[in-house]
């Protein structure tokens, strides 16, 4: 099911794109202004964005401009709404990454029409992603970027410093956040060592990765072996012998 963020400071307005939208089958989350749409779309990364143009806190177009600076909602689908029925209006939205314009009063047949057409170009757009996403020899990423990762089969854009460990799951790794998030990927845990920069992430484990810079204790364990606390998450990982040099090496 997807999420629709709607940013609307009419009230009126705002319950009956809702209502009618969560009729139509989604799930709907509502903002008041700019800034909490914002912020809220950082949090939730909803499937497509509706917001005003004219709204108080922040309006539509600085919203859309920051959203666009953001590699997490950069992609997300945009809906204007307004009854700014002119062409200086639709060329600033359009130009600052608008998919689509809706002038008040609009019927919500436009709209249905419109959410399906911008969430079918995003299904696309992410299918053709990952058809060209080679899966191996991925070249190395730097530690300050963003890239696109299917969790559970759904797309979300992670940075490579919030992962915390990436540890072997059967078939697939769980991939640990620094917010504590979790993400199902069929990556094997050799893909991930290929790409992430050597400089911040080291195995300690064959079925653990972790990037050293979210350490926080070592502990000696039983039979001369070691285990880590990491920081943001709970459960302790250990050091096999195979890897205990490396370790040592930089902590001990």
């Amino acid at each position: 099911m997807n999420t629709i963020l709607i940013i609307e400071d009419d009230l009126q307005i705002r319950r009956m794109i809702r209502d009618f939208l969560e009729h139509e089958k989604y799930t709907c989350i509502i903002a008041e202004n700019g800034k909490e749409g914002l912020d809220l779309s950082k949090k939730v990364l909803p499937d497509l964005i509706i917001s005003d143009v004219m709204m108080p806190e922040m309006d539509g177009y600085l919203l859309k401009k920051e959203l666009s600076q953001n590699p997490l909602t950069a992609l997300i689908p945009f809906i204007f709404l307004t009854s700014m029925d002119n062409r200086d209006s639709i060329r600033k939205g359009m130009e600052l990454g608008a998919d689509d314009y809706l002038f008040k009063p609009f019927k919500f047949l436009e709209l249905k029409n419109s959410i399906e057409v911008q969430l079918e170009k995003r299904k696309s757009l992410i299918k053709e992603f990952y058809k060209s996403e080679p899966a191996k020899n991925v070249t190395k990423l730097e530690n300050n970027e963003f890239f696109l990762i299917k969790d559970k089969g759904n797309p979300r854009f992670i940075k490579i410093l919030d992962i915390i460990a990436v540890l072997a799951d059967e078939k697939y790794t769980k991939v640990v956040l620094s917010n504590r998030d979790k993400i199902i990927a069929s990556k094997s845990l050799a893909e991930w060592e290929e790409f992430l920069p050597e400089a911040n992430f080291i195995r300690i484990h064959r079925s653990t990765l972790i990037n050293i810079s979210c350490v926080e204790k070592i502990e000696k364990w039983f039979n001369r072996s070691y285990k880590l606390k990491l920081k943001g998450f709970d459960e302790p990982v250990f050091i096999s012998k195979r890897f205990y040099s490396k370790i040592k090496e930089l902590f001990l």
